[in-house]
């Protein structure tokens, strides 16, 4: 009986302690599962890692590829254009050539004739080329500068305006109901873009268009509306300033009224407005140059465009571009630059002119093949000439391409 309990315990003891070694086992077991589980966690976040890694690569080596190929389109678009550039440089140099040959040619044709003064000059039977109307800044108007001019014996006139064509049809209706050669024209506000000095350049034989589409019309456009919007707000500063004459200010509405039938609106308009005087006068040139000069909070200018622009403009819409006062501005250097852009013609005369301004316009004419013109640059009470034919140029100094201008005018509109 004892041996069987004995036998009994023991089995029992062995079953404890293989129990006992297999929850030992289990429990050394799990900590293995649970390293494994932190040891794949890792590997798949290193591969996710390399992955990464790689697709970055790809990317970044995608991205110098691309630009490498816009760096080379980059090149070739430059080289390209440095190329186009070249060949027009050398088109354009060969043009000034062939011009340069034809002027060459022109002086040393026995049809053409360097124009020269001519001695006996006299304002009967002359010509005055250059005038204002109250159409720009002149006082004077269409009817009035005809009668002015038959009154001292001028014979033709050229009534030139500022930057606009929208009057020209009007002036040749009224030349034409009054019989009396009238060249409507237009005056170019422009710049000389190396020196930044004006440069004027009057334009014959052009008509507008209905809506101001043609190359001369889209030029000075914007320069009408600078000058108007520029002219309201230096007159909204002197009234703001408080700025009075005899004990009269400035009224806005006044201005635009004085202007009237002007396409712009100009400061010898607000002149007038205030002073009532002629341009001549002591106390206007006092006043102008206190409000619109120097230390003024009005003195400021607009922008012009360039003169080459302009003769090129005039060109390709079919007119005759002349440059004006040279010697007022002093434009003597840029001639050969706007001979070289199709300048026809060069105002001799005029009265800021010095007798070496003269001698200079009509050699340079000669040397360019130019016709001379002149004129009085008359802006009736608003400018400093007298009257019309101040200054004029004679039949004989304009010659035959003058001739050919007023010829023109009979088929304008």
């Amino acid at each position: 009986m004892a041996k069987s309990d004995e036998k009994k315990r023991a089995a029992l003891s062995g079953k404890a302690d293989r129990a006992a070694k297999a929850a030992k086992a289990d429990k050394a077991a799990k900590p293995s599962k649970a390293a494994k589980a932190d040891k794949a966690g890792k590997a798949k976040a290193k591969a996710a890692r390399k992955a990464e890694k790689r697709a970055l690569k790809k990317e970044a080596a995608e991205q110098a590829k691309a630009g490498r190929a816009i760096r080379k389109a980059t090149d070739r678009a430059l080289r390209d254009l440095v190329r186009q550039t070249t060949v027009e440089a050398t088109d354009t140099a060969a043009r000034s050539a062939v011009r340069t040959a034809q002027q060459a040619v022109k002086r040393l044709s026995p049809r053409y004739e360097a124009p020269h003064p001519v001695s006996g000059r006299s304002v009967v039977g002359s010509w005055d080329l250059h005038m204002h109307s109250v159409f720009s800044d002149g006082s004077r108007t269409v009817d009035e500068l005809i009668a002015e001019a038959r009154a001292v014996g001028v014979t033709r006139i050229a009534i030139t305006d500022h930057d606009s064509l929208a009057r020209l049809s009007y002036v040749r209706e009224r030349a034409r109901e009054l019989s009396f050669p009238v060249l409507a024209g237009v005056e170019v506000s422009a710049r000389d873009m190396a020196t930044g000095r004006k440069v004027h350049i009057l334009a014959f034989g052009l008509s507008a268009t209905k809506d101001g589409s043609d190359p001369v019309e889209r030029l000075v456009a914007p320069t009408l509306t600078a000058r108007t919007a520029n002219t309201l707000w230096q007159a909204w500063v002197l009234q703001r300033q408080g700025i009075e004459f005899s004990g009269k200010h400035l009224s806005l509405d006044e201005v635009v009224a004085t202007a009237g039938e002007s396409t712009g609106v100009y400061k010898q308009h607000v002149m007038e407005t205030l002073t009532h005087r002629p341009y001549t006068d002591p106390d206007y040139q006092f006043c102008y140059a206190c409000w619109f000069k120097g230390a003024s909070p009005a003195n400021r200018d607009i922008p012009y465009p360039s003169a080459i622009d302009a003769v090129r403009a005039i060109r390709e819409q079919g007119g005759v571009p002349v440059l004006a006062h040279p010697g007022q501005t002093d434009s003597w250097a840029l001639v050969s630059d706007l001979v070289g852009a199709g300048l026809l013609g060069i105002e001799a005369y005029h009265p800021d002119h010095t007798e070496r301004d003269r001698e200079l316009a009509f050699e340079l004419a000669g040397r360019y093949g130019l016709f001379v013109t002149g004129g009085s640059d008359y802006h009736g009470k608003y400018g400093a000439a007298p009257g019309v034919g101040t200054c004029f140029v004679c039949p004989e100094e304009a010659g035959a391409p003058v001739e050919g201008l007023f010829a023109t005018e009979a088929s304008l509109s």
